[in-house]
């Protein structure tokens, strides 16, 4: 995990299996960063897999964002996990984020 910060926005990139071993430490790293006013890009390009607790953490960590009125996007998601979200229906709460200029554009389409 690597967070790059830029206030308002961060980005963060996770690489390899987001699953039931990384969990837990992913939870602690984007739940400290997504409570406050911050909007927030996983980068999500270098990562092989992600479970239902993978989903489930960035979920939490959106809705963290949200309430404290910031963020989170998913920047270059792979194939598989845009798949899943959208058979999650969880596109609307995982909005993807695309690269404008600098780092990327939270919230936006990709």
């Amino acid at each position: 995990m690597t967070a790059v910060s830029d206030p308002p926005s961060a980005a963060v990139v996770l690489d390899g299996e987001i699953d039931i071993a990384t969990c837990p430490a992913i939870r602690r790293f984007l739940m400290a960063i997504s409570g406050g006013d911050v909007h927030l890009a996983v980068d999500m390009s270098g990562g092989a897999f992600i479970d239902a607790g993978g989903i489930g953490v960035l979920v939490a960590a959106a809705n963290r964002a949200r309430e404290a009125g910031g963020s989170l996007s998913l920047l270059a998601p792979s194939r598989q996990v845009r798949r899943l979200l959208d058979v999650l229906h969880l596109d609307a709460i995982l909005p993807a984020a695309r690269r404008s200029g600098g780092p990327f554009v939270a919230g936006s389409a990709a």
